[in-house]
């Protein structure tokens, strides 16, 4: 791969970091013979990408900018099931567990292995939350807040967070998106008090005790 393209995919956020720390590359093996045997098919309309052995033998993603959640969730879907149909023409196919759903190297994405996502903007709420109070104030809601640089860090360039359902099991995929999507429109609702001028105790409502959290 051209190193132009490397520097444009990773800066938008759409290639792989080389696996780092203890649990990936020790004790998963996740590095192991890096960087041979990876990859990633991007679609010219940079919107569906299929990326091969990052830590999962296969990661496939759907995105594109604004809020046509649908479109997002029907490419990613059809893509799917392309990868299904080929796999199976192959005589192989996704491994898949009746009690634990789709397996993947990470226990925490057992079940659907869905991570619904998007970016959204919280400054207001941002400076008046610490991120691990911010963090525990998301799950409130069912979702994950990621920082700017990944899990458990600050927010990104005006206060930037990527949220994500937090569950991955038990339920299907259409209700995992619908969680992601109850959860941004919570957290923006309170952002837009915030811009009222109402007060943080008073936004976060029944949920101020987060505020004693340090």
């Amino acid at each position: 791969m051209p190193e132009e393209m490397v520097k444009e995919l990773r800066g938008n956020g759409n290639l792989f970091q080389e696996p780092t720390g203890p649990a990936l590359l020790a004790a998963a093996g996740a590095g192991r013979d890096w960087p041979n045997n990876r990859g990633i098919f991007c679609a010219d309309s940079r919107k569906f990408f299929v990326w091969v052995n990052e830590e999962d033998h296969m990661r496939i993603i759907s995105m594109e900018e604004g809020g046509d959640i649908v479109a997002i969730f029907t490419r990613w879907s059809k893509g799917i099931e392309k990868m299904r149909t080929v796999l199976e023409e192959l005589d192989s196919g996704f491994q898949f567990d009746d009690h634990f759903g789709y397996i993947h190297t990470c226990p925490s994405n057992l079940g659907t292995g869905l991570r619904a996502s998007a970016m959204i903007l919280l400054p207001l709420l941002s400076d008046a939350l610490t991120p691990h109070q911010l963090e525990d104030f998301a799950k409130r809601f069912g979702v994950q807040a990621r920082g700017g640089s990944g899990e458990h860090t600050p927010a990104g360039p005006g206060g930037k967070w990527d949220i994500s359902n937090y569950q991955r099991i038990g339920f299907t995929e259409v209700e995992l998106v619908q969680k992601m999507i109850n959860g941004v429109e919570a957290l923006i609702s309170v952002e837009q008090n915030l811009e009222k001028g109402i007060n943080i105790k008073e936004a976060m409502g029944e949920h101020k005790d987060i505020l004693e959290h340090q």
